[in-house]
């Protein structure tokens, strides 16, 4: 199965302001350390400890939520607002001061990977609804040759094909997936109907992921 830290890859790939794929891996663990309880695992602030909060934590995967500031910039205007106890900010200032300031500024730039330019949604969560259902026909790397394919009267999509292109085509790609069986993109009725199972947002998260797995990081090591 795609390993987390290809996922973090592609998310770097997909980031404008994108930082040192070390720095994001132990990012990556000093965000579940420190900050999943809050922000949720794919950053859009739904952590279990949010029913404790006046105000939901910010939605992390909204790209202007971080914008096009440094890391720098970020987890010293972190700091400074946390200097008043009276600041929405002042409890996460003192959970970040637990962490090294190494460590904070690498959570902060792998929270930077959780949002995609142009887009509100999430590469990792995409990434996860994948390689949970999706792989079982198209194959892990997308290429239509999962386990189940072999039984189907027509071979899954391969969405790396020079052939397949989202563009233009996202309302189609959309209804593909959440009714099934729409022959205009997919081409045979095997496709399963995901709309009692995803939601609206889990399926515009994994139409972002499906689009990259173009990309030669999107294959297996």
């Amino acid at each position: 199965m795609v390993h987390r830290a290809l996922a973090i890859a592609l998310l770097l790939l997909a980031s404008s302001t994108a930082e040192a794929a070390d720095d994001t891996v132990q990012g990556e663990r000093v965000y579940r350390d420190f900050c999943q309880k809050c922000h949720g695992l794919y950053g859009r602030g739904d952590g279990p400890a949010v029913e404790y909060f006046a105000a939901k934590p910010p939605d992390l995967t909204d790209p202007a939520v971080l914008g096009s500031r440094s890391t720098d910039e970020i987890v010293s205007a972190l700091l400074a607002r946390g200097k008043n106890p009276q600041s929405a900010h002042s409890l996460m200032a003192s959970i970040a001061s637990l962490a090294k300031k190494d460590d904070l500024h690498d959570a902060v730039a792998y929270m930077k990977t959780l949002s995609v330019p142009g887009g509100h949604v999430s590469l990792l969560a995409g990434h996860d609804i994948y390689t949970s259902i999706c792989w079982v026909c198209h194959g892990l790397d997308g290429k239509g040759d999962g386990p189940a394919a072999a039984g189907l009267k027509v071979k899954p999509r391969d969405f790396t094909s020079k052939d397949f292109s989202m563009a233009g085509r996202g309302e189609e790609i959309y209804r593909t997936i959440s009714e099934g069986a729409a022959k205009s993109f997919h081409g045979s009725e095997s496709m399963i109907a995901w709309k009692g199972s995803l939601t609206p947002q889990q399926i515009r998260d994994v139409m972002a992921y499906i689009g990259t797995l173009k990309s030669p990081v999107a294959t297996k090591p």
